[in-house]
């Protein structure tokens, strides 16, 4: 696949606000993502390139106390870069304790789940366990709409009776009883059970691979080939892998959303599930993505030890003191301050459960080579 990057913008903070990927050669649609922290003020570096306002994209999540703490994505997909179709709304938070939540809606008009929710915690226990819950909710009763790239204005405001993705959980719908095997609750320890890892997510995994589901999985499984950077160019004049701008780059700052690839490819994407074990032991390799560049610079920088990828990720989620950056700028990477919120455990958490649904158990002693 050569898929290079066609626009590229930043927030004020460093991190992009928006990436537009295609594949030219074979005249692939346009697949952008924008994204920003929910701590970034309006003004000059608070609007997208296309036009999407921060406002508009972090809805009630903008410039609250925790706001350094959560990001706000739009997938949007197709050829005219004026009008692209959003396909999914993401929502992702951390605590210091290493907690993540991550929400994702299905946005895609086309799709008979349109505006449904999936809610997933992952959460740190003690002595390499960590508790996984996944929570499919309800389906909204709305009309589905278009909803564009770029933004007009709050999601919530385009598609009349969605509430918007950062409410309260008891607001955006009940658990949906209905499907067996939702929620998805139980413990796995990282170092050790990748198998049980699989096996959990087997009968909740099965709810998305049909009806009602089909369309909402297979724009996930874009997303997540979107979000391996293996053969991208990331960022104008920034590559460290050669001197031309549409070589193949994988830059540790480019990071705001790895979170949620990494939390949904065991949902929806049965083949990247299947880990690099199968990859290995595959007659037929070439059937199996594992999609390692989802979620590499996670294991580069806590299972490898990596200080330079540590210091990247810390950029992407700890700058600027945990409160909005209008209130206190700074960052530990370009000025020296500690953070008031510390992602490093948060970020170790991606590494480990990554470690755990992606690769074999027997990966450090003998098969896997990162």
């Amino acid at each position: 696949m050569a898929v290079e990057q066609v626009r590229g913008f930043v927030q004020n903070d460093g991190n992009f606000c928006q990436l537009d990927l295609q594949d030219k050669n074979f005249n692939g649609p346009i697949m952008r993502i924008e994204t920003f922290r929910c701590s970034q003020p309006e003004g000059e570096y608070g609007v997208t390139g296309a036009g999407t306002k921060v406002k508009d994209l972090a809805g009630i999540d903008h410039l609250t106390p925790e706001s350094n703490r959560i990001f706000r994505h739009v997938f949007s997909v197709g050829y005219d870069p004026t009008k692209l179709k959003a396909t999914l709304e993401i929502r992702e938070t951390f605590t210091e304790s290493g907690k993540w939540e991550i929400r994702t809606r299905d946005l895609d008009p086309e799709s008979a789940s349109f505006g449904t929710i999936l809610l997933a915690y992952i959460s740190p226990v003690e002595n390499n366990v960590y508790h996984l819950r996944y929570e499919l909710l309800t389906k909204p009763s709305v009309t589905p709409i278009l909803v564009s790239s770029p933004l007009t204005a709050s999601i919530t405001e385009i598609a009349k009776g969605l509430p918007d993705i950062g409410s309260p959980v008891e607001e955006l719908g009940e658990i949906d009883t209905k499907f067996n095997g939702n929620p998805l609750d139980g413990l796995i320890n990282w170092t050790t059970e990748s198998q049980k890892a699989q096996e959990l997510f087997k009968n909740f995994s099965a709810i998305f691979q049909k009806a009602p589901f089909t369309q909402w999985t297979e724009n996930v499984k874009v997303y997540e080939r979107m979000g391996d950077f293996r053969d991208k160019c990331i960022h104008p004049g920034t590559n460290l892998t050669g001197p031309h701008r549409q070589l193949a780059s994988e830059f540790v700052m480019i990071r705001a959303y790895r979170s949620s690839l990494t939390g949904l490819a065991p949902v929806f994407d049965a083949d990247m599930a299947k880990g690099a074990e199968d990859l290995w032991d595959s007659q037929d390799p070439l059937s199996i993505d594992t999609k390692p560049g989802v979620y590499t610079v996670f294991l580069s920088a806590y299972i490898l030890n990596v200080g330079i990828h540590k210091l990247g990720l810390d950029k992407v989620h700890s700058d600027y003191g945990g409160v909005p950056m209008k209130l206190a700028p700074g960052s530990k990477l370009e000025t020296g301050i500690n953070p008031i919120v510390d992602s490093r455990r948060a970020n170790q958490t991606i590494a480990e459960i990554a470690y755990a649904l992606f690769l074999s158990p027997t990966a450090h002693k003998e098969k896997v080579l990162l």
